[in-house]
């Protein structure tokens, strides 16, 4: 019969490889593309662009100024294929002192309508958003937008944090140069263009609203983030189990302690005299 100790290890194992299961099978499900059939409308027309005159102004972050030029109202619906990763050890760019920390790299237009993005590859570098498709595949450069994304709120930068791949969002905002306090005279400038392409051609958008109009897989990141605590948990209850068969062992192989006999009458030597 197995001690409660060696119970509770195997149900811990299990419960390990169940949760190495559900990491593996959430990591290649979070993040899919929808279909052309859950797509909602909005996703389907392009950007909308309005040249401005507006004066600059200027916000703090972090204990900088950042100082910024209007230069067009900006409004966007499209689908979230790939962002940057701030935590990846790749991008020595981003932190938590960087205005701009995620960058969106979405897709709207014609491109969501025929299909075609179904067909693409999509990934991000710390500042740039690159797609791979096959020839003969009708998908369109001016129809993917990767974008700098700042703003003054610290519950619109919350907001921004939330936003993963497969998100169908809208944006309101400006498209904006910047520059932070310690860069001199160098802006980054905004793209005011969709057939560019190459350095420069990323927008750049000061964001009053971001909404999630439909989120992607929600259910597979939140099957992912449980698996992953499962595997830090599990292991952190499978040590604990072996520290306390350990003290049980010291403890059952400790020599018990004699139960202390009664003093023996001792002669002391003295004689008394009659």
């Amino acid at each position: 019969m197995r001690s409660p100790l060696e119970a509770r290890r195997r149900l811990l194992g299990r419960a390990f490889v169940i949760a190495l299961a559900i990491t593996a099978l959430a990591w290649t499900q979070k993040g899919d593309l929808p279909a052309v059939g859950d797509l909602r409308p909005e996703m389907l027309q392009e950007p909308v662009q309005v040249d401005v005159e507006a004066p600059p102004f200027h916000f703090e972050y972090k204990g900088q100024k950042v100082e910024v030029q209007p230069v067009a109202d900006y409004e966007m619906w499209g689908l979230v294929v790939s962002h940057n990763n701030i935590q990846s050890i790749a991008d020595i760019y981003h932190d938590s002192s960087s205005v701009d920390t995620k960058d969106l790299c979405v897709v709207w237009g014609e491109s969501l309508r025929n299909g075609s993005y179904l067909d693409v590859d999509f990934w991000s570098g710390p500042w740039t958003c690159y797609f791979r498709y096959s020839a003969g595949n009708p998908f369109q450069g001016r129809d993917l937008g990767n974008n700098h994304m700042i703003t003054g709120s610290a519950a619109l930068r919350d907001q921004l944090a939330n936003v993963r791949i497969g998100d169908q969002i809208r944006v309101r905002g400006r498209l904006v140069n910047y520059r932070m306090e310690d860069w001199r005279d160098w802006w980054r400038r905004s793209s005011t263009n969709r057939d560019d392409a190459g350095n420069g051609a990323c927008e750049v958008i000061y964001f009053d609203q971001i909404d999630t109009l439909q989120a992607g897989t929600p259910l597979w990141y939140l099957l992912f983030r449980l698996g992953v605590g499962l595997l830090i948990v599990v292991p952190l209850f499978f040590v604990h189990s072996l520290w306390i068969d350990a003290g049980r062992s010291r403890q059952d192989l400790a020599p018990e302690t004699p139960m202390p006999a009664e003093m023996p009458d001792v002669w002391t030597g003295e004689v008394e005299s009659s």
